[in-house]
């Protein structure tokens, strides 16, 4: 008899301090609508739990603290910040969540399935500084980008005033029948530009803005491994490429003629 009185003691105790004698709901449950680009995430553990907006686009976003307790088989979460609570019990497949008054959300029914993730609970605290420091290291980059890119503005804007003595619309001259027509424009006020069309239907193949330099060895055009070395003769109407594999050549186009002529383009380029 003594030991049967022991071991209710025990029991009753454990069921008082521990709530071995419910459900342990730990875990994270999510619901998604078909139409949502974002899951709504329960991240329960122990007494506590949250509630968050899981959006594939921006992260994870705070929704509110809930306190967890149950009564009569349900789960019950009470908003720390208010008077919501919400009603849950178990699913049939003894994993996930029926939600039974969920349109105190503003979800469009009462009773809805919130979906067991077996990657929960989540440390909601270290994913939000996570997503921070991520952030903060994404915006520091686009910072380092833009500053790049103003100081390369600005380097390339006192380049070109350089360009003066190769001005013009140049044409490159084709050896083969497989080259394509290409053009390479040269103003101090729009820099470089090139493009390349097929020779026969005059459709656009590419368009590209290169990196430029001036030096007394002449203009480079391009960077790195790819970058050629061009001179221009005395009378300013062929340039030349003096680090070229094969020869090539470029010829100033008539400034009074249309190189959107596609016969006049042609002709200039050479029919091979």
């Amino acid at each position: 008899m003594r030991t049967l009185f022991k071991s209710a003691s025990v029991a009753v105790a454990c069921a008082v301090i521990s709530g071995c004698g419910g459900e342990d709901f730990t875990g994270a449950y999510r619901y998604q609508e078909s139409s949502s680009k974002g899951a709504m995430v329960l991240n329960i553990h122990g007494d506590q739990a949250e509630l968050f907006a899981d959006i594939v686009a921006t992260g994870i976003k705070p929704v509110g603290k809930l306190k967890v307790s149950q009564k009569d088989g349900k789960l019950l979460l009470d908003d720390k910040n208010s008077s919501l609570r919400l009603v849950m019990k178990r699913n049939v497949d003894e994993r996930s969540l029926d939600c039974l008054n969920c349109k105190v959300l503003g979800m469009r029914a009462d009773e809805l399935v919130w979906n067991y993730d077996p990657k929960g609970p989540y440390d909601v605290d270290q994913l939000l500084k996570e997503q921070a420091r991520k952030r903060e290291e994404a915006l520091n980059a686009e910072l380092e980008k833009i500053q790049k890119e103003a100081l390369e503005k600005g380097r390339r804007d006192t380049e070109a005033q350089k360009l003066a003595p190769f001005e013009g619309d140049w044409v490159y001259q084709r050896t083969t029948k497989h080259d394509p027509l290409t053009i390479m424009g040269v103003w101090r006020s729009k820099q470089i530009r090139v493009w390349t069309f097929k020779y026969e239907t005059m459709d656009r193949l590419s368009y590209e803005i290169p990196g430029f330099e001036v030096t007394d060895a002449g203009l480079t055009v391009g960077e790195g491994s790819s970058a050629k070395l061009y001179s221009l003769n005395s009378d300013r109407t062929i340039i030349t490429c003096l680090s070229c594999d094969k020869a090539t050549v470029w010829v100033r186009a008539d400034p009074k003629k249309d190189l959107s002529d596609r016969n006049y383009a042609r002709q200039m380029a050479g029919k091979i």
